[in-house]
């Protein structure tokens, strides 16, 4: 990991105030390569935060073998790195269908419901607050206001993620 940006994290996380010492960090980890370098930028900057990480995926069943692929995947980095991780598999398609929504925004809806769950869960098992971390970038914000305007929205709407 290059050792500028990982000072760059660092100092960002410390001056926004995003997270206390012995927190625990609970990180959306779908496999792709934005929530794995998340993943490994926690990992490096663990022991300078004073951090506990644990690892989310959410298979969707959306997929296939590719999505199987995936979570196999974020099982073993997890383990390579001795970060806990939870598994959760989800048939998106079909809650979808049930309640009248597309696969993006039942997928999304899915994953921040298992996400404040698991903080929960956390918060309960180590009496202390649980950060949820996750990985966008602009294209995903420009997405989400695409979405959001496409939906019919406000103003608020149109701030994206």
């Amino acid at each position: 990991m290059e050792k500028d940006l990982e000072e760059r994290v660092f100092s960002y996380m410390r001056e926004k105030h995003m997270m206390e010492e012995k927190q625990a960090i609970l990180a959306g980890i779908s496999g792709g390569a934005d929530s794995v370098c998340l993943l490994l930028l926690l990992c490096a900057l663990k022991s300078r935060l004073d951090i506990q990480i644990f690892a989310v995926h959410v298979e969707h069943g959306i997929r296939g073998e590719e999505s199987l692929a995936d979570a196999g995947f974020v099982r073993d980095l997890c383990a390579r790195l001795s970060v806990p991780c939870r598994i959760h598999a989800v048939n998106v398609p079909e809650r979808a269908k049930r309640l009248g929504r597309s696969l993006e925004e039942t997928g999304r809806m899915v994953r921040y419901e298992i996400f404040e769950q698991e903080a929960c869960d956390l918060e309960r098992q180590f009496g202390r607050g649980c950060r949820i971390a996750v990985a966008h970038n602009a294209n995903d914000n420009a997405e989400t206001m695409l979405y959001h305007l496409a939906r019919g929205t406000g103003v608020r709407g149109l701030a994206g993620i």
